[in-house]
């Protein structure tokens, strides 16, 4: 009788690290990491290698003795992986499955152990899984509840934070169960997150699943299913949100700045500390798009504006010299001359003797 065990050679990160380095960087270690898996499996007796586009290798052995298969994939499993973290730039898990009647079962064994890689993480060779301590039931319900806080996030139109949120809740309860019940878990989260960011109700005040449904697919959402990943995991649920929950157009903080010193100037007690709290930017935030937008500070720029009003009542009124300081922003007479010398280079009274327009 003759028995089939599949060892499944999967590079880890490998869909992050093509995004972040480029494609023809992952190709070209694509080319050493085939060459180590080929180099390991070149020569042992019953060996066959295939690869499988765009990052996995499924090696088959094949014997009488199913033990002595086992322990043959095994060391191959560890061989493999040593040469590709050698070879390249990744790591790799390797996952070996029970001895089968037949390459078919055996290679549908391998990705049974390979879902386990979502729980257990990468870089390693995984030959040994086991059922949850329930005795193959899992638990009913996730370690770790994150419902109010991701309805914040999504009710914020906050995709990325909401993807953000679900990665490190799918990190913190993998140690609590088997990749199937995970996945049935982040289903449910998937799923709520399409009900709470839902816009459309039935009369009723359920959610209309039938518009939902077209903004993003059950299917989509079911693909979670085929994933095995964390890093990916990762990627996809930031996409899949973002398509759910667009995120708002950036808010121009520089014209909400403007504005509202525009509205306020003539407040002495007017700061950059008080602009910044009344349009949710920090200070330092604000100094950057000044300098780097307008060239200037934001206290030049709150000057320019006082000046500017200061001497078009100087030209066009008889008002004295301290109402126009209390009109313009300045608490004192004293303050509007020493501002106006500075800047304009001739007192308020001199400016209007002389008959100057504002420019």
């Amino acid at each position: 009788m003759t028995y089939a065990v599949a060892a499944l050679v999967d590079i880890d990160d490998f869909m992050v690290s093509e995004q972040a380095r480029g494609r023809s960087w992952a190709q070209r270690q694509l080319r050493h990491a085939d060459q180590a898996v080929r180099a390991a499996t070149s020569g042992r007796p019953g060996a066959t290698c295939r690869a499988q586009p765009p990052e996995e290798w499924l090696v088959l052995l094949t014997g009488a003795d199913p033990d002595a298969l086992t322990s043959d994939a095994t060391a191959l499993a560890e061989d493999v992986r040593a040469r590709i973290v050698r070879e390249t730039a990744w790591t790799a898990t390797v996952s070996v499955g029970s001895p089968s009647m037949g390459p078919i079962a055996a290679e549908r064994d391998a990705r049974r152990v390979n879902g386990y890689k979502l729980v257990l993480g990468g870089d390693r060779v995984i030959d040994r899984v086991s059922e949850p301590a329930s005795g193959g039931r899992a638990a009913a319900t996730p370690p770790v509840r994150i419902e109010r806080e991701l309805t914040r996030r999504v009710r914020a139109g906050d995709g990325n934070g909401a993807a953000g949120l679900l990665a490190s809740w799918v990190d913190r309860c993998a140690g609590d169960a088997d990749p199937q019940t995970l996945r049935n878990w982040l289903i449910g989260q998937l799923l709520f997150i399409v009900d709470v960011a839902n816009r459309t109700r039935l009369a009723d005040g359920s959610t209309d699943w039938v518009v939902t449904c077209a903004r993003l697919p059950i299917e989509d959402i079911i693909t979670v299913g085929d994933i095995h990943e964390r890093s990916y995991l990762h990627m996809w649920l930031r996409d899949t949100l973002g398509r759910l929950m667009p995120e708002p157009p950036r808010r121009d903080v520089l014209a909400l700045v403007e504005a509202y010193v525009a509205e306020h100037y003539t407040d002495p007690e007017l700061r950059l500390a008080t602009v910044a709290e009344a349009v949710s930017a920090s200070p330092f935030y604000i100094s950057h798009l000044f300098a780097d937008k307008r060239r200037t500070t934001f206290l030049r720029h709150l000057t320019g504006l006082r000046l500017r009003h200061a001497r078009r009542l100087l030209s066009t009124s008889a008002l004295p010299v301290d109402v126009i300081a209390a009109h313009t922003g300045y608490p004192t007479a004293k303050a509007l001359r020493s501002a106006f010398r500075r800047h304009v280079g001739c007192s308020p009274t001199e400016y209007r003797r002389a008959g100057l327009r504002p420019g």
